[in-house]
């Protein structure tokens, strides 16, 4: 007499950090040196090879290689870094002038509210609200797109955090993760 079990098999991977953190430093650069390239976008981009990030069979031997892969672009990824795209020469411009920094945890923030002029405050919060949004739902599409746990996630954002404060210029400043604020020079 045997008995058939059916039920779904759960498992966690570590991410290789290292590839994780290449693809999300490649994504970022791209974005940020997006305004010494054309102003014409290509219809179709051409995927890098750090655009997906294929886990090894060792790490999920159970798993194809379709579902063991970090992927970084889908059209949502797209839309949303074109629209990230349209501010960045006004957050390098803003970041220069000390005026808003890279907190610990992958977005912007005014740097010290109570130095700026209440009508250029008012326009950074909005500006840092519109790209923060935008943070937020590239950060949520990759984490849905790539099925990630939570701690993955946290994983993610912290390779986003190193890359978007890596990639900003002499005089922005920085959040440590100690949460202590230095200028990077």
């Amino acid at each position: 007499m045997g008995a058939v079990i059916g039920g779904c098999v759960t498992v966690n991977v570590n991410f290789p950090e290292s590839a994780v953190q290449k693809a999300t430093d490649d994504y970022v650069r791209d974005l940020y040196r997006s305004k010494e390239q054309s102003k014409t976008p290509k219809a179709t981009p051409t995927p890098k090879v750090s655009d997906t990030v294929s886990f090894p069979n060792f790490i999920l031997p159970s798993a194809n290689a379709a579902e063991a892969s970090f992927h970084l672009r889908s059209a949502k990824t797209e839309t949303i870094k074109a629209r990230m795209r349209g501010r960045v020469s006004e957050i390098i411009s803003y970041k220069k002038q000390g005026l808003i920094g890279e907190s610990n945890d992958g977005m912007l923030v005014i740097h010290d509210p109570s130095k700026v002029k209440p009508l250029l405050k008012k326009k950074l919060e909005s500006f840092v609200k519109a790209e923060n949004a935008d943070r937020e739902s590239l950060y949520g599409e990759i984490a849905e797109s790539n099925h990630l746990s939570s701690s993955n996630v946290a994983q993610m954002r912290k390779s986003f955090t190193r890359s978007f404060q890596a990639e900003s210029p002499s005089g922005t400043w920085v959040q440590a993760s100690d949460s202590t604020w230095s200028q990077k020079r």
